[in-house]
């Protein structure tokens, strides 16, 4: 959908967020995530617990068996036949069709999406697991990843970030998952993570075009999301190239489960928020090693590699038979571990260690009823993740908020906190819109998200964002309706009046008075130009230019709350007389040095520039020419 912005009567339009960030990521070098160890990393090549049936040994016409969940928590089987091996040139080196049978399999239709991960066995070994299927055809036939694929999901590093274990969302504890022994300690301890529900379910086993199996076939799993809206998992989608389904289920506590004991054909979830808002995909778990090491899906998630996403213990509701595809229906029960390893072959990570996370409340009023909800939700600790997921989440939560989409006004306070900062920042703004306000909101916290999650000076972990909206129907718009200037003629160094004339929407005018002094370099003509914040806002110059960069994290944040907001008056004094000498032959003056901060501070001193905050969105340009004549002699 495309989004209208508001122009002034002199069409000059506003200035999204984005424009600043655009000159700083420019003169910025990219920061890249690299992570520190978590704690001891295992070591040496995945060897599953169970023993292994080679792919080389296969052969047609082999019976065993496949483990899943389809109901519950209790791991059950149905026949598999060995119909061929696949070799291939990419990862996973092999895929083994399979035909299922059996009693089960006529309940459920089929392979379902969620099965995917789930072990497959001949002669009580592990051949693999079940990882991809085809939409609208015999779901009876499937593919395997071996499990020698599978085992190389360990072939690459992790990249742990620290650990701090994630803010629980409420703060009493559940009796459940502290039961049973193994490793844990501290982490064991169980804090529901109430508000929030998450159902998986409905994820095909396969993407992509509608054809026969080839080994050129992009093959990747969608996401299942809760808590967003239609067009909020229309984006996300877009923007991490997926298909995203809406979840379903019922309201589940989800805690942390620092004992807990897997198996082979459990059902899990991997998560990528969790809370007020999930996104996150199900599978089932392939094989474990020693070490405390899993493996599971059979397939990639995002295919992002080193990462460190939860992963949750899932009960499963039932499978739902489908001539697209079966798909099981389910919801996260506790929190188990961590995934580390998102590949070609599958995923892997640790049981009993735990994800990073970021924290982010939305607190929205609608003015009009005088409704309040509060929702808070995690979103995995990946800076380049929190960019896609975290504004389509809030999108989502606004938009059941006000359960609408159309015109009106929203006033915007986003809080953003964390370690390394060291105090909160905050940005205040006003948004009005004939078309989706909501929108607008979001393109900013898009914009001011990326530049603290992305930042290059200091990591800051942990991170909290905190976003507080008012809704409201009423057009809470200022016009600027006339400037009169007092005197038209002064001298350089002379102060002069400005009464601006402002209009509330379909409201009696009212005025507001303004003094700014004339430069005592300025000569010929200057303007006095009064408009709304945001509209013809100064460039970051000196960034564009490259005649400075931002160097530390203070100088960032000062940038950032430099930028205009919309409810602000702009009154400002703009001369051309005051060029520095240089500035005309390619070197640069004072001004053209300085950052856009420094540039408002020093016209602010010497009476140039004026602004007026108010509680309206503040629409309209108006410029009027004042003559700056030389004092007479005596």
């Amino acid at each position: 959908m495309k989004l209208i912005e508001l122009s002034s009567p002199s069409s000059v339009s506003r200035r999204p967020f984005k424009g600043l960030l655009g000159a700083l990521l420019g003169a910025w070098v990219l920061f890249f995530w690299n992570g520190n160890p978590g704690g001891a990393e295992a070591s040496g090549p995945f060897v599953p617990r169970d023993p292994v049936f080679p792919v080389s040994q296969l052969r047609s016409g082999m019976k065993g068996e496949a483990k899943t969940v389809v109901r519950g928590l209790e791991v059950t089987s149905f026949p598999v036949e060995i119909v061929d091996v696949l070799r291939r040139e990419g990862l996973p080196r092999h895929l083994v069709l399979v035909r299922v049978s059996g009693a089960l399999m006529d309940r459920t239709g089929g392979i379902a999406a969620g099965m995917s991960g789930s072990p497959v066995y001949v002669q009580n070994k592990l051949v693999g697991a079940l990882g991809y299927g085809w939409e609208f055809s015999d779901h009876r036939l499937g593919l395997v990843t071996p499990a020698e694929d599978l085992a190389e999901v360990w072939n690459w590093p992790d990249r742990l970030p620290s650990f701090r274990p994630p803010v629980p969302l409420s703060g009493e504890r559940s009796e459940e998952g502290q039961k049973g022994g193994g490793p844990g300690g501290a982490l064991a301890e169980c804090f529901p993570l109430t508000g929030g529900s998450f159902a998986f379910g409905g994820v095909p086993l396969t993407l992509g075009e509608r054809s026969a199996f080839g080994p050129e076939a992009p093959l990747q799993t969608p996401l299942l999301a809760d808590g967003m809206s239609p067009r909020a998992r229309e984006h996300l989608g877009s923007s991490l190239g997926v298909r995203v389904l809406a979840g379903g289920g019922t309201p589940s506590d989800l805690f942390i489960d620092g004992r807990a004991t897997l198996r082979p054909g459990d059902s899990v979830g991997v998560l990528l928020a969790w809370g007020d808002v999930t996104v996150g995909s199900t599978g089932t778990l392939s094989a474990l090693d020693q070490q405390g090491r899993f493996v599971a899906f059979a397939h990639p998630m995002l295919n992002r590699g080193g990462v460190a996403y939860p992963l949750a213990r899932s009960v499963v509701h039932g499978v739902v038979p489908s001539v697209e595809v079966p798909f099981k229906l389910g919801s996260p029960k506790s929190l188990i571990g961590i995934v580390t390893q998102d590949r070609p072959q599958g995923v892997g990570g640790y049981l009993g260690r735990f994800a990073p996370a970021v924290d982010f409340s939305v607190t929205a009023r609608d003015s009009d009823t005088k409704r309040e909800i509060k929702k808070r939700f995690h979103v995995v600790d990946d800076p380049f993740l929190l960019e896609e997921i975290v504004p389509e989440a809030i999108l989502g939560l606004l938009d059941d908020a006000w359960a609408r989409v159309g015109p009106g006004t929203i006033f915007s306070t986003l809080r953003i906190e964390g370690g390394g900062l060291s105090q909160e920042w905050k940005r205040e703004n006003i948004f009005f819109s004939t078309k989706d306000p909501v929108a607008e909101v979001i393109k900013e916290c898009r914009d001011l998200v990326k530049a603290f999650a992305i930042n290059e000076f200091h990591e800051i972990r942990p991170l909290g964002v905190h976003l507080d909206v008012e809704f409201s129907l009423d057009p809470r718009v200022l016009f600027v309706e006339d400037v009169i200037l007092s005197p038209q003629d002064a001298a350089p160094g002379q102060k002069v009046q400005v009464s601006v004339t402002l209009r509330p929407y379909r409201r009696e005018p009212f005025e507001k008075v303004f003094t700014l002094t004339v430069p005592k370099d300025a000569e010929g003509t200057c303007d006095v130009l009064v408009r709304g914040g945001g509209i013809a806002e100064s460039d970051q110059e000196s960034l564009l230019q490259g005649w400075r960069s931002i160097k530390d994290l203070p100088s960032l944040l000062a940038e950032l709350s430099a930028k205009e907001s919309n409810n602000e008056l702009v009154v400002e004094l703009v001369s051309e007389g005051n060029k520095e000498e240089g500035s005309d032959k390619g070197t640069p003056g004072e001004e053209d040095q300085m950052l856009l901060s420094e540039l408002q501070e020093k016209r602010r001193r010497e009476g140039t520039l004026r602004t007026f905050r108010s509680n309206y969105y503040i629409e309209g340009l108006l410029r009027r020419p004042l003559r700056v004549v030389t004092p007479k002699g005596p």
